[in-house]
């Protein structure tokens, strides 16, 4: 009898405990992301023009030089819409015209004078997107609200990070399409500013430095 009872008791208890039952929270967390993509350039994107003599300099205007090509290829995980532009390091050196959208700055000499400008340069016929070269080249100047094409035909020059401006790349379509690897010869045309508004009394560094950047449309 005892010892039925101690039974009893004993579960009894065991069901009684189930109403002071404690708790932990579970939480299931992540972020879903886009396919990231990759730019680079097969040279390692340094442009090295040397010694250049003040001979090779013109007194009255601008004076061009122009790189090697080197391949820029954008690869993403999978494909996805992108647009590319750069951005300049040396912000509000470049020569001519201040608020140009394309060209580049090389920065200035010890008398504060702008030294010239680059540009971001790659041929319309060596664009290929996934294998396929007939890519339409395309631009907005207000943030990918409207997409046209590039009116030049024979060359792309990338935008040099002014607000809204874009290049975007399209495969049979109008807006820029997604896309998993693009590839281009990239070259820079460089600009030295005419002696008259440059002085060269010692060696004088040509610093030119940006970023290409790729946006998610």
């Amino acid at each position: 009898m005892r010892i039925k009872q101690w039974i009893a008791l004993g579960m009894a208890l065991g069901c009684s405990s189930a109403v002071f039952a404690s708790s932990t929270d579970v939480i299931v967390t992540g972020v879903i992301k886009p396919a990231a993509c990759t730019p680079s350039l097969g040279g390692g994107g340094r442009f090295d023009f040397g010694n250049i003599s003040v001979n090779q300099l013109q007194q009255g205007r601008e004076t061009s030089f122009t790189s090697p090509v080197q391949q820029l290829a954008v690869n993403c995980d999978a494909p996805v819409r992108f647009a590319l532009r750069g951005v300049d390091g040396r912000a509000g050196t470049a020569i001519g015209d201040a608020g140009s959208p394309l060209a580049f700055g090389l920065g200035t000499n010890d008398r504060n004078q702008r030294i010239g400008a680059y540009f971001l340069q790659a041929p319309a016929n060596s664009f290929v997107a996934d294998g396929n070269s007939s890519v339409r080249r395309l631009r907005t100047v207000d943030g990918g609200a409207s997409w046209g094409v590039d009116g030049n035909v024979l060359i792309t020059t990338l935008y040099n990070g002014t607000e809204g401006h874009f290049h975007g790349f399209a495969v049979g379509a109008q807006v820029p399409t997604a896309i998993k690897q693009l590839t281009a010869d990239l070259f820079v045309n460089m600009r030295i500013a005419a002696l008259n508004d440059l002085t060269v009394t010692d060696d004088t560094l040509i610093d030119g430095a940006s970023t290409i950047e790729v946006s998610y449309l």
